[in-house]
């Protein structure tokens, strides 16, 4: 299948969703400082060593199942297994932690204040779309896995 010419200047919107929550975190931070040290720039490596591993977990998992990790495609899977099992949005928890470890980096305390207003521009827009795709093509599937794994942790 042939990938629109569009999709290589518009990149999915969840990671540009996360880079505005990161900029306007910063914007915010340059235009209403707080004096709070949030710690040391070197704390930010933890967050997003586990942002990294989650995001291989969920790409290995989507892998293993021949599927895409392209949330506007339509899956050939259900993946619950794998990182899957204990998240059904891995990807998107990832992307929280990726802005955990700049609210850090750039001591923006502003960054994690962004951190509600990403979460719900995902529930009422991308993860919404995604599960009514995976409830349309896998009806009983996806409601047992819906009722043993929770939406982020």
């Amino acid at each position: 299948m042939r990938v629109p010419a569009w999709r290589y200047l518009f990149p999915p919107l969840p990671p540009v969703a996360m880079l505005a929550a990161i900029g306007g975190g910063l914007a915010l931070t340059y235009y209403f400082p707080f004096d709070i040290k949030l710690g040391s720039p070197s704390w930010a490596i933890a967050p997003f060593v586990v942002a990294l591993g989650l995001l291989l977990a969920a790409k290995w998992a989507f892998h293993r199942h021949h599927t895409t990790v392209d949330p506007l495609q339509a899956p050939s899977a259900l993946v619950t297994t794998g990182i899957y099992a204990y998240s059904r949005n891995p990807m998107y928890l990832a992307m929280i932690l990726i802005i955990v470890a700049a609210g850090f980096y750039f001591n923006a305390l502003w960054c994690w204040g962004m951190i509600p207003a990403f979460m719900a521009y995902l529930s009422a827009t991308f993860i919404p779309a995604e599960e009514y795709r995976l409830l349309s093509q896998w009806p009983d599937e996806f409601e047992a896995y819906k009722a043993q794994v929770r939406r982020w942790i």
